[in-house]
């Protein structure tokens, strides 16, 4: 997981987030989607990186768009 996050936000159905890590001058955006595991029991769950969809910009405001466009495109 990066190091840097500073804004997560999830799907409405938690199965997919964004995340935007800040590396010195722009934004990285990175979505991820909800895995789980039969063997480690039905609560157990973490997120894993969707690597088609890492994008970067130079303003905040602007990786919130992709971001928010990034789980529109995935949940429908």
């Amino acid at each position: 997981m990066k190091d840097n996050i500073i804004r997560e936000e999830y799907s409405s159905d938690k199965k997919y987030r964004y995340l935007i890590c800040q590396e010195d001058k722009y934004f990285e955006v990175w979505l991820q989607k909800r895995i789980t595991d039969e063997y480690m029991g039905p609560d157990w769950f973490t997120y894993t990186y969707i690597h088609d969809y890492k994008h970067v910009t130079d303003s905040l405001e602007r990786a919130i768009e992709i971001g928010r466009e990034g789980l529109r495109n995935l949940t429908g």
